[in-house]
């Protein structure tokens, strides 16, 4: 959420400062009120010169310079102290003159900040206030020459920031005047003055640099010195974050220096085409983006987001390689770094030339490869089969078992002894019907939807006969169920278990609804009863088993349709769903 507070803050100020480059009207929104210091520092850096350290004793209040600025870039590392910029020359004073003052910030002798992006800085100053805002004036210049804001009066003030300003009678600062906010385009700079009238011989100062910058390569690694990647970034880790008296992740751990594992490669090995590129400065993640090309291939320009530190190239090939490097924030400004992988033996054009010779004396056997593949392809589609009809011939066994034919027969019986003659010859029909059906069809893998929902119709009548229970079939429009085919009662198990563990104790209270949906190009089926959850033993059952068993088997065989089916139970309602993917293409 930072990062992304963080960016956008940049682009908002890129978009602002490019129509206008000086804000010296109106206060920020932050600076207004009460301060949120919170929120300054997350979306700004501060920047002092010169800070007093004890109450002033003059006659006058001193002025305390203080510059906002964005957070996108640090040059100062610990892998990075010894490079001095030499745009900040320009702006360096001499730091024993400042008697009484401490200097905040990585750059201690300079009145000037470095900046890297475009996002304008806020500047303000203690010791003015309401009661002396008219001994004071301030104004702009740009490259210390062209005066862009000529002299004028502080017209806002803010709620101080820093606590421990005092005025010159002891009391504590409250309030700090805001100046405005400045930009400069990249390449030069602004400086910020303000003058006592009273003393017009003291002039206070304040500037911003902005500088040309581009990602810089200082160290390589591979997978091979990884670990001198963790000792590296271990120790800047700790060097940079840590501060007297506290410690931070590594603040308790004992690092050597690292000064001997900062060297830059330039060609590598064909087992080291997996590379780490330390980088000189520090970013948030996000902000550095590279472009590898390599002849005429090119990724294109994308955003690093392995690690703020470094950038993570993998697999790459054998071949002579340029990556260009630049900050989000200053996309004008490029760094390259090239490089080189060399070929493994086997990537080496004899090595090649070698193999398409022996491809070619490859090629009298392929004949005798792809027959002996054809013949062992055979033989596993007939033993998938075997096992698909096996699966079927159990399943059809489960669903006609004796239990099953035993329970119709003593249904036909009770009607036979109550004289209903009539109901036990059509029970006695429909149930005929059924198995003959149903043995017709058992050759068949797979049958038209309209078949299938009529043996299904058959089995449930027969069903209602016994038990009484009310059920309904639903077919979606979209469905042409005379054109679809279905595999051969595949949802009867799932039927039975339904009736048998759910709804046959119900009789007339007894709901079971069998849906049919098109969605997309699949069709997904739910078989629902209102009989409560299935118990352990239905779980169990075998008709639910050879469901499954089934159903994987028709999926190693089907090449684009597949299905997959699940039980989900809710209250009192049981839902048995079937999902047949790709199955309307």
């Amino acid at each position: 959420m930072k990062i992304v507070l963080h960016i956008a803050i940049l682009l908002l100020g890129s978009a602002s400062c490019f129509s206008q480059a000086l804000i010296v009207d109106s206060v920020h929104p932050l600076f207004k009120g009460k301060l949120d210091g919170d929120k300054i520092r997350e979306a700004y850096d501060n920047f002092e010169a010169a800070t007093p350290t004890r109450k002033p004793t003059d006659r006058y209040n001193p002025v305390g310079l203080s510059l906002f600025h964005s957070k996108s870039l640090y040059t100062r590392t610990a892998l990075n102290l010894k490079e001095e910029l030499k745009e900040l020359e320009a702006f360096k004073f001499n730091f024993p003159e400042m008697k009484g003052y401490a200097i905040r910030g990585d750059y201690r002798s300079s009145l000037a900040v470095p900046l890297f992006d475009s996002v304008p800085v806020i500047v303000t100053a203690y010791g003015i206030d309401k009661g002396n805002v008219e001994m004071y004036r301030f104004r702009v210049l740009q490259n210390k020459e062209k005066e862009i804001v000529g002299w004028r009066r502080v017209m806002f003030f803010s709620p101080a920031f820093m606590h421990y300003r005092y005025n010159v009678d002891g009391s504590e600062q409250t309030e700090m005047a805001y100046l405005g906010e400045f930009r400069a385009p990249v390449g030069s700079s602004i400086t910020i003055e303000v003058k006592n009238l009273l003393d017009p011989d003291t002039t206070y100062k304040i500037a911003a640099v902005w500088i040309k910058r581009a990602p810089s390569v200082i160290a390589t690694f591979s997978t091979s010195t990884l670990k001198d990647f963790m000792e590296v970034y271990k120790y800047q880790w700790k060097h940079d974050f840590s501060k007297p008296n506290t410690s931070t992740y590594y603040g308790d751990i004992e690092l050597q220096p690292v000064d001997s594992l900062l060297y830059i490669k330039h060609v590598f090995k064909k087992d080291e085409n997996n590379l780490f590129l330390y980088l000189r400065d520090k970013v948030s993640v996000g902000l550095v983006e590279y472009n590898l090309i390599r002849g005429r291939d090119s990724l294109g320009w994308q955003s690093n987001t392995f690690n703020p530190n470094a950038i993570w190239l993998q697999n790459l090939a054998p071949g002579n390689y340029k990556l260009l490097l630049r900050y989000a924030f200053q996309r004008q400004t490029v760094n390259e770094y090239v490089f080189t992988v060399k070929p493994a033996w086997y990537q080496t054009v004899w090595f090649k030339l070698i193999m398409v010779l022996i491809s070619l004396l490859a090629l009298l056997s392929v004949f005798l490869l792809i027959k002996n593949r054809r013949q062992q392809a055979s033989i596993r589609r007939q033993q998938i089969q075997q096992q698909v009809t096996q699966a079927e011939i159990k399943s059809i066994k489960s669903q006609f078992n004796p239990h099953f034919v035993f329970n119709a027969l003593t249904s036909i019986q009770g009607l036979v002894t109550k004289n209903d003659m009539e109901g036990a010859h059509k029970y006695l029909n429909d149930f005929s019907m059924l198995l003959r059906n149903s043995l017709n069809q058992s050759e068949n893998e797979f049958i038209s939807m309209s078949e299938e929902i009529e043996l299904i119709n058959n089995y449930l009548k027969l069903e209602q006969l016994r038990f009484g229970f009310n059920y309904d079939i639903e077919v979606d429009e979209k469905i042409d169920k005379h054109a679809t085919e279905m595999p051969v009662l595949l949802l009867q198990p799932v039927i039975e278990n339904a009736i048998k563990h759910g709804i046959s104790k119900l009789y007339k209270e007894g709901q079971l609804l069998i849906r049919y949906t098109a969605t997309d190009d699949n069709i997904v089926v739910v078989v629902e009863d209102n009989g409560g959850a299935f118990n352990a033993d239905a779980k169990k059952g075998m008709g639910l088993k050879l469901t499954a068993e089934r159903i994987e088997l028709l999926n190693s065989i089907l090449k684009t349709r597949q299905i997959s089916w699940e039980i989900r139970q809710q209250d009192h309602y049981t839902r048995a769903i079937f999902i047949f993917k790709n199955w309307l293409l």
